[in-house]
């Protein structure tokens, strides 16, 4: 099973936990975003630390995760400022893995 497939099921598995949450949860617009921000952030660690535990993980498949990721922020509503925030923030984890894979 390749990495991508791998980290890309993870990625799924949780946006989906995360939608269900979100629409069985009866709240407020704003609180709504409130919580898929958490949660996309949720998400962004969990993927690094998936990411973190395979050894062989390039860069061009770690920015294909974060165009993913920003599609299903978009498909949440997130606000433009929320989704290139949390993209900053994945690119920046990648950053910070690329280091630890080079130890």
């Amino acid at each position: 099973m390749s990495v991508k497939r791998v980290v890309k099921g993870f990625a799924l598995g949780a946006a989906l936990g995360a939608v269900a949450g979100i629409l069985f949860a009866p709240q407020t617009g704003k609180k709504s975003q409130k919580v898929v921000l958490a949660k996309a952030h949720a998400i962004k660690g969990m993927i690094a630390a998936k990411a973190a535990s395979l050894k062989k993980f390039s860069e061009a498949a770690y920015t294909k995760l974060v165009e993913e990721a920003v599609l299903i922020a978009k498909e949440q509503k997130m606000t433009q400022k929320e989704i290139n925030a949390l993209k900053k923030d994945l690119m920046a984890k990648y950053k910070e893995l690329k280091k630890q894979f080079e130890k």
